[in-house]
């Protein structure tokens, strides 16, 4: 599949959400303040000011779900394999 370049960068702001959703996935989102803030600034979320004691809720199989519509099965595999390898 060739990309044109929106669709560059759309592949990879999601691939950086999946990346961060499986770092804060299972630890206490307050020890990773600076990635919260980080997502509040690119996802216009409010997890930051939110996140003491609390539970990251995943994104992922939302996330997942855009690639694979946006893009196709293959490229949402190989997301998945760099994902593995990053986080």
């Amino acid at each position: 599949m060739e990309l044109d370049e929106e669709l560059k960068y759309r592949l990879a702001f999601l691939t950086m959400r999946l990346v961060f959703d499986r770092l804060l996935s299972g630890v206490d989102p307050a020890t990773k303040p600076a990635m919260l803030e980080y997502l509040d600034l690119i996802a216009g979320t409010q997890l930051a000011g939110e996140s003491g004691g609390r539970r990251y809720a995943s994104q992922r199989e939302k996330i997942e779900s855009f690639i694979d519509a946006e893009f196709d099965d293959d490229i949402l595999a190989l997301v998945n394999r760099v994902v593995a390898e990053i986080a």
